[in-house]
């Protein structure tokens, strides 16, 4: 075999992954919304799961893809371990898509998607580029399949590179296909696909390598098992790093995909009429031997799946005990899953849920620094040795969000989730400057205990009355971040309203007060500080409301760190 044939074979591969990239990626562009309103049907039941994990494949054309989401949706706490096994099984559905495309023989279509995709690319539109993307990608990808196709039916000619081929043949003896040549096609299969990393260009490959003549079905049929155990090493990695119920869900991947494989395998023993009844119904389903691959690596698939759906809990209790979470320790869900910059929307949701957190830790701080003064009970005071920790807890938290909203800008984004992100960074900033005002409040107190300085009585009641105002405030915008509403925006207005003209009526008085000779100067000083800061705080809450009703809503099951 030549070096030019070599090229050529790898050239048409790498367009053909190249194009199945791009009309993945514009796909899941073009369906970013929709693809929420199916993560949202997960919890319905394990059916409903795998038609969900069955679109969602076919959207972004790669189950590897598919079982890394649900890696990160698993760690993220938005699926448990049975939802997140409904997904997969059918995500390896789904997947089975790209080989019924690529055995179409449609290669007119090509030239005109390539050029199509290039004109609509011109226009200035996020939608029409989103979709002249997945017109290209489905012109490479007919494109690199044609390329492979052409230049390995040219090296069928070879024969030395026919006997490479011939190494784990599994054409039937007898009417069994040798164990010897069935194993060692299958952990081709596997190594293929781990090296690749997408089952669906392995089946790409095999079923050029079909219509070229070099593989007959029993030997394709077997690549195409050991390709579906090694699209399981994607979320193998992706779950090294993430918690214990991930690393369930990724082990449940493996395990379906083995016991489907040993399944289908045992089938092959079942002869009839001098053949494995499993090749005679792909057989008598007809097509050519690319379209005969295709259909096997469905009905592989599907069957699987309806054989082994009815058994998810067995296998969720088996993957419980292979891998523990231990009673002593508390599962921890990360909500900025970096698997999940893949999905912006769901990204942005989970930087949402993050800032949630963020506002809770930050507003709990304030509290905690406005209750030194008469509310400062036990429980406050073990908060407040805290507090300096908190600060910088809360810090990270911004840093952290803000690093990950970088990362999501370099992703494919449609135009209202390029929105988003501006808005949840100013959100950011200003809770991070809510829990800056924590240490300030606490310096006003800390100078007060020093001089043994106390407000009037008609200056404490004051003081309570507007701290009772800012925290319904504060837990109105918690609220709104977790899912915003007309009613609680109405609320979070009519709060801000009256804590406004409450603290320039206070302020008012203060200095009525100052004047008659009822407040001494330095004490009246420390007032007007805290009511500033008091204004400062609800300043924030005000941005963050505002910007609320602007950000995705989905609520998430899972309370990260």
């Amino acid at each position: 075999m030549s070096l030019t044939s070599m090229i050529q074979v790898f050239g048409g591969l790498a367009i053909f992954i190249y194009g199945m990239k791009l009309l993945g990626d514009g796909l899941a562009l073009v369906a970013g919304e929709r693809m929420r309103s199916i993560l949202r049907m997960f919890s319905a039941n394990r059916f409903v799961a795998v038609l969900s994990g069955a679109a969602v494949t076919c959207v972004i054309q790669s189950s590897s893809a598919s079982t890394v989401m649900v890696i990160g949706f698993v760690n993220a706490g938005l699926l448990s371990l049975v939802q997140a096994m409904g997904l997969i099984f059918g995500a390896n559905i789904g997947t089975t898509i790209t080989a019924q495309l690529v055995a179409f023989d449609i290669g007119w279509i090509i030239m005109p998607s390539i050029i199509a995709g290039l004109l609509m690319s011109f226009i200035p539109r996020p939608k029409v580029a989103a979709w002249s993307g997945t017109i290209i990608g489905l012109g490479f990808l007919f494109l690199g399949m044609e390329i492979m196709s052409g230049e390995l039916k040219f090296l069928a000619k070879d024969p030395v590179f026919m006997q490479a081929f011939q190494t784990f043949q599994c054409a039937p003896v007898n009417g069994y296909l040798p164990i010897t040549g069935l194993l060692g096609a299958i952990l081709v299969g596997v190594v293929a696909t781990c090296i690749i990393q997408s089952s669906s260009a392995c089946s790409g490959i095999i079923i050029a390598l079909g219509a070229s003549g070099l593989l007959d079905i029993y030997t394709a049929v077997a690549l195409v098992l050991g390709s579906n155990i090694g699209t399981t090493i994607t979320a193998q990695l992706a779950a090294l790093a993430s918690n214990r119920i991930a690393k369930q869900a990724a082990l449940a991947h493996t395990l379906f995909n083995c016991i489907g494989v040993i399944i289908t395998v045992l089938c092959f023993w079942i002869v009839t009429g001098g053949e494995p009844v499993f090749f005679k119904i792909i057989k008598g389903m007809g097509g050519d031997l690319p379209r005969q691959i295709a259909n096997a690596h469905t009905v592989f698939n599907v069957v699987t799946t309806l054989v082994l759906l009815p058994a998810i809990p067995l296998l969720a209790k088996i993957c419980e005990r292979i891998i523990p979470v231990k009673s002593d320790t508390k599962v921890k869900y990360e909500f900025l899953e970096p698997h999940l910059l893949e999905t912006p929307s769901i990204a942005l949701t989970q930087t949402s849920a993050a800032l949630r957190k963020m506002t809770k830790k930050a507003w709990k701080m304030v509290n905690c620094a406005l209750n030194v003064y008469n509310r400062n009970d036990e429980k406050n005071q073990q908060i407040e040795k805290q507090l300096e920790k908190r600060e910088a807890d809360v810090d990270e938290r911004q840093q952290a969000i803000t690093a990950y909203l970088a990362k999501l800008m370099t992703r494919p984004l449609a135009s209202r989730e390029s929105e988003q992100i501006p808005l949840l960074l100013h959100a950011t900033n200003d809770v991070e400057r809510i829990g800056d005002h924590a240490a300030i409040i606490r310096n006003i107190f800390s100078r007060m205990e020093e001089g043994e300085l106390k407000f009037s009585p008609s200056a404490e009641a004051e003081y309570d009355k507007l701290h009772d105002v800012l925290a319904s405030l504060a837990d109105t915008t918690i609220q709104m971040l977790e899912s915003p509403g007309t009613e609680k925006q109405v609320k979070a207005a009519e709060l801000l309203g009256r804590l406004k003209a409450m603290l320039d009526i206070s302020e008012k008085e203060h200095f009525a007060r100052i004047s008659s000779g009822d407040c001494k100067p330095g004490v009246g000083i420390l007032f007007l500080e805290l009511l500033e800061e008091i204004r400062k705080v609800a300043r924030h809450f005000e941005n963050i409301n505002d910007r609320a009703t602007m950000f995705y809503d989905i609520p998430v099951s899972g309370e990260s760190k």
